[in-house]
């Protein structure tokens, strides 16, 4: 037993001081776990073993964050380096260009774009771009829009970038899918693959390149996220394989929409009277959140009567129940088998809806016999909040379908199916 015991205690020592534990991983196991590093933590690796000293030049993905460097030379001296050995013929999946915050932006902008150059020469799938110079310094990083084309990026993410010196025609890249713009100013052509599955423009200063307004289509478009556009007036055509839709227009975005109400063909026409806007590009959407800080976009589109033949779950803000209700009764009248509507409403009665006692609608109907719940989510339930309650009732929705919810929330947020 005593021998047993020993040999036991020895065959655990020879475990714990014996090989390397990634000895018999093959090399592309290898280059994949490397991968998840940043670059400057794959190079390192080089040191543990002989085996190691040539993988970090075929990781098939290149990560460079410049929190792991002290200066900008520093880290343009690494990132040069490390692409000068790298081996091209090796696949690059994913690519992550995070600038160091710069100071001399035609300097940045030329290794910027040389590396999103070298990346898109080798067909990479993956490509995100964030300049952290615009918190520093107060201004963009502006690229070329050619630099960025390609017809094998599946996924492309910009954070606080420009491309406002020509105009990103993004129609040439038949495999993307995800297209992540945030804090941008561009130049946008308004036309997109049939790929492109997932969509998100958030904050941004959008420029058309067509007319004074921009015609948007995306044919294959499953989720569109547009929150807080700057200086663009977008108008939706058909977005005929939407599911879930957030938009949420701010002042700059009505106040762009105002402008350009009197620019038609003749120079004096209403566009108004010409098209709608955003609710009939959204009619096949199967969820959808509709928020305005004002009442007039969503309520222009009304007059189009969009029918909404597929949405299940709707959330609009207070815009809806303003001239006597028009947007809320027409998203009961023409959504035939919606499942849930949740209102996002104010703390107060802050703009004017009409006495429960004096509503008179033009005509009576029964909400859709799919609907099961009817969420109200304010402060306090205040008079109005009752008047509501009535306005619902009226047309068919019970008080056993209707609750009330008192908190602070400030936006509610559909969950995006998006690939990782």
């Amino acid at each position: 037993m005593a021998a047993r015991g020993k040999a036991g205690k020895t065959k655990k020592v020879a475990v714990a001081g014996g090989k390397d534990c990634f000895q018999d991983l093959p090399e592309p196991v290898l280059e994949l776990l490397l991968s998840f590093l940043p670059s400057r933590d794959a190079v390192r690796t080089s040191v543990l073993a002989r085996r190691w000293r040539t993988l970090s030049k075929s990781v098939p993905a290149l990560r460079f964050y410049p929190s792991q460097f002290d200066t900008v030379q520093a880290f343009n001296n690494f990132v040069n380096t490390l692409l000068e050995h790298r081996d091209r013929t090796s696949p690059l999946h994913e690519c992550d260009i995070f600038p160091y915050p710069h100071g001399q932006e035609d300097e940045a902008r030329r290794y910027v774009e040389s590396w999103v150059q070298y990346a898109v020469s080798c067909q990479v799938y993956v490509l995100r771009v964030k300049d952290w110079s615009v918190s520093v310094y107060g201004s963009r990083l502006n690229l070329s829009s050619s630099s960025v084309i390609s017809k094998h990026l599946t996924r492309l993410e910009f954070y606080h970038l420009a491309f406002d010196r020509s105009p990103l025609d993004l129609l040439s890249c038949q495999a993307l899918e995800l297209l992540d713009i945030g804090d941008c100013s561009i130049k946008l052509w308004g036309v997109f693959p049939k790929s492109l599955r997932h969509l998100k423009i958030r904050d941004s200063s959008l420029y058309s390149m067509q007319t004074p307004w921009s015609c948007f289509s995306a044919p294959g478009l499953l989720t569109f996220e547009l929150a807080d556009p700057h200086d663009w007036a977008l108008f939706l055509e058909s977005l005929p394989s939407l599911v879930t839709s957030f938009i949420r227009i701010g002042e700059d975005c009505e106040d762009n929409y105002a402008h350009y109400n009197y620019l038609g063909d003749s120079g004096n026409e209403l566009c108004e009277d010409n098209c709608c806007v955003f609710l009939e590009g959204l009619a096949g959407a199967t969820n959808l959140e509709l928020i305005s800080e004002y009442c007039m976009i969503f309520r222009k589109d009304l007059k189009w009567c969009p029918m909404f033949s597929k949405l299940k779950t709707l959330l609009p803000n207070e815009w809806c129940l303003t001239a006597n209700f028009t947007g809320l009764l027409h998203f009961l009248q023409h959504t035939p088998i919606l499942e849930k509507l949740t209102l996002q409403l104010p703390s107060r009665k802050d703009f004017d809806i009409v006495s429960s006692r004096s509503y008179n609608p033009a005509e009576y109907f029964l909400v859709s016999k799919h609907l099961k719940e009817v969420e109200i989510h304010c402060s306090k339930e205040d008079e109005w909040i009752c008047q509501i309650v009535k306005i619902l009732g009226i047309h068919g929705v019970t008080s056993a379908q209707i609750s009330i919810k008192h908190d602070s929330w400030s936006s509610f947020r559909f969950s995006f199916q998006q690939p990782k």
